[in-house]
């Protein structure tokens, strides 16, 4: 029973680090934008530029991991360049070398996610959306943490400091991996090993326009609480991680859920709640705000582990960390733009219409997702 769960759990505390850096850059925000004279579109240029280098890597990292049976290095070696970039962050004195080094921590964050799908899509075939979620579980909590154990340093003791011995923990994360994980065994390559585009293609982008919508809005969310409604730092951290903390009941709730109702079905509903869940929480105040906040937080979040699942069941065996690397891409990509786009509409017209223009977006990936293939998914014990 220790070996069945021991990858399980090595990769879930990597993931804890990997979605833990993630979102260190958003956190800041509040404090890098006076430091460095930063519009919200300037902003938003440089989680775009973090999240550009991901985009042009993933399916890359993903098909030569494929190829060379690479998985575990390139898992490994990434993780530990990206503990140590967002360390380097402590000596970065301008804003040219600020994109810099976010282009440095997005090639770290590249390398892990289309790897570990296959990785464990590998070692538990039956239920995988239950796994995957498990996994998926240990990111949200690194999302949840992340503000809540950075917020009071970062804003007592400065942000420099803060980041400063971070690397650590990531390097420790990389060394058990190495250890711990094992390369999957070559999948035999049959004759129906092509690969079929269109539906890739379209969960890409429906997977793509959710993040669109989530990450448009939490990536601004430290500045929106902080800056904007005038809450104190401690309270945007507090609102921040309880948002992300409901990925640590979404996320194994949704692939567990996903297993049974299928992976379409699961992005139908959750994109038709996301919209209603974020109209909700713009035009209202005070407990019911919270609430949809909270639902908001849920469903933006539940099917973040189901859209790689289901990118590794639309590919061949041999081909799908390839093919999970260019879902996660494209997603990555119209984050993105979905970042930028959100901090130029702010600049002229204000968060809140900014922000409405998401419950548009999310309404319309709703109906896209009715178009992907489905198929059954449920395994048997």
């Amino acid at each position: 029973m220790q070996n069945r769960w021991l990858p399980l759990a090595t990769m879930t505390f990597a993931h804890f680090f990997t979605d833990f850096f993630q979102f260190i850059l958003p956190l800041f925000l509040p404090l890098l934008i006076p430091e460095f004279g930063l519009s919200y579109f300037e902003s938003g240029l440089l989680l775009g530029v973090y999240l550009g280098s991901a985009v042009v890597l993933n399916g890359l990292l993903g098909h030569l991991a494929d190829r060379y049976r690479k998985r575990k290095p390139v898992m490994c070696l990434g993780l530990a360049l990206y503990g140590l970039s967002v360390s380097a962050l402590q000596f970065v004195r301008d804003y040219p070398t600020l994109l810099l080094v976010s282009v440095i921590m997005g090639i770290g964050f590249s390398s892990y996610h289309p790897q570990a799908t296959k990785i464990i899509t590998s070692l538990y075939p039956n239920h995988k959306g239950r796994f995957m979620g498990i996994h998926g579980a240990g990111g949200a909590i690194g999302f949840f943490a992340s503000p809540l154990l950075l917020t009071p340093l970062a804003y007592s003791i400065g942000w420099r400091p803060t980041v400063s011995l971070l690397f650590l923990p990531a390097c420790v994360a990389a060394l058990l991996l190495w250890i711990v994980v094992k390369e999957p065994a070559p999948e035999p390559v049959g004759g129906g090993g092509k690969i079929s585009w269109r539906p890739i293609i379209l969960l890409g982008i429906v997977y793509g326009l959710t993040l669109f919508v989530f990450r448009g809005f939490t990536n601004f969310m430290p500045v929106y609480f902080y800056s904007v409604q005038g809450n104190t730092a401690i309270e945007m951290g507090l609102l921040t991680s309880l948002v992300w903390g409901m990925g640590i009941i979404a996320e194994p709730l949704g692939g567990t859920i996903s297993d049974y109702i299928g992976r379409r079905n699961t992005f139908f509903i959750s994109l038709l709640l996301l919209s209603f869940s974020l109209l909700g929480f713009l035009n209202s105040s005070g407990p019911l705000a919270l609430a949809f906040l909270i639902l908001f937080a849920f469903f933006g979040q539940s099917t973040r582990c189901v859209g790689l699942i289901y990118s590794s069941e639309l590919a061949p065996a041999e081909s799908a960390g390839m093919c999970v690397g260019i879902v996660f891409g494209v997603s990555q990509g119209l984050s993105l733009i979905s970042t930028i786009t959100v901090g130029y509409v702010a600049d002229i017209a204000g968060f809140y219409w900014a922000f409405t223009g998401l419950v548009a977006v999310a309404a319309v990936a709703a109906v896209m997702s009715l178009g992907m293939k489905d198929f059954k998914t449920r395994q048997t014990p």
